[in-house]
């Protein structure tokens, strides 16, 4: 047959676009202290220390403490994301992507404020994880403090739980709690960041998915409701944890334990670009910076996902 011959057969033509799985939106958002509007390329964090009172003696002089005053720094770091748009190319498609690369843009600009909060392995300067870089005024100098090393209110460290060759137990959310109580770190706001490994195990957790235990009907949603309490956390699902071979690191966090510093965050600016033929230019930026304030408040919570 005559339509038979295929040189005449044509391609369809779509003007849908599907963006492929990422993630949208920032998990860290509201989890942690955040100072908005920081003009500089540092932001301090100021740290008071705990007093204690004095036995009062009749008809004497009234004895003043000076509180432990300390600083923590948050160095702010730059980002930016732009994707251009050809006019030829406009011409040569039905879809027009202006909106969805917009979309995509946000999206890695959300991703990257996480990796600054949440994001840090272990050995790198600022977030959660990180080194923290403390500040000597009368001495005009920093330096830097890791987690393994910090001194917490009840003057005791090893804010980490070891993976234990485990992935994630109960065992180990009750010592992350017991850790912050013994701190007498404050029972509100406090949040729980984990992996899909780990919700995939904390699913076989009868205290998890027994009605018994808990009012939520985990198995039948698959996890927890994104900032569902329990066990004194608030628990979201990331998947920007640090991990190194096998051993992911969750983490537990009261929100005044972590400060992130925000310069800027831009919306998607959309314009012409004058050095590229007029074409149309999308770009997103960010200017921020995160630091550990207060060892108490955060708890490295190591887990096998092989396991």
């Amino acid at each position: 047959m005559a339509l038979e011959n295929e040189a005449w057969f044509i391609h369809a033509v779509s003007e849908n676009v599907t963006q492929l799985a990422q993630q949208k939106r920032s998990k860290i958002r509201g989890s942690v202290f955040t100072k908005d509007g920081v003009i500089g390329k540092t932001y301090p964090f100021q740290r008071l220390a705990a007093t204690s009172m004095v036995a009062a003696s009749r008809d004497t002089a009234i004895s003043f403490i000076n509180p432990g005053q300390t600083k923590r720094r948050a160095i702010l770091e730059d980002f930016q994301v732009a994707v251009l748009i050809d006019d030829f190319d406009k011409v040569k498609e039905l879809a027009n992507p202006e909106s969805e690369f917009a979309m995509a843009l946000v999206k890695s600009r959300e991703r990257q404020l996480d990796d600054l909060v949440i994001g840090k392995a272990t050995g790198d300067t600022g977030g959660i994880l990180g080194l923290a870089t403390s500040v000597d005024e009368a001495n005009e100098s920093t330096g830097t403090v890791a987690l393994s090393a910090e001194v917490t209110a009840a003057g005791t460290g090893a804010q980490a739980i070891a993976n234990g060759s485990a992935n994630m137990t109960l065992s180990k959310i009750l010592d992350a709690k017991q850790l912050m109580d013994i701190n007498d770190v404050d029972d509100e706001d406090r949040y729980f960041f984990y992996s899909p490994q780990a919700m995939r195990k904390m699913l076989s957790i009868t205290e998890i998915t027994n009605s018994d235990y808990n009012t939520i009907k985990a198995l039948a949603g698959g996890g927890l409701p994104m900032d569902y309490k329990w066990c004194g956390f608030y628990w979201r699902m990331t998947t920007r944890l640090p991990k190194s071979g096998n051993i992911r690191s969750c983490i537990a966090v009261q929100k005044n334990a972590v400060g992130l510093a925000i310069g800027m965050v831009k919306e998607v600016d959309v314009h012409r670009n004058p050095n590229y033929w007029n074409n149309v230019q999308c770009i997103v930026k960010l200017s921020a910076g995160a630091v550990r304030i207060d060892a108490s408040g955060v708890v490295q919570v190591d887990i096998d996902e092989s396991v």
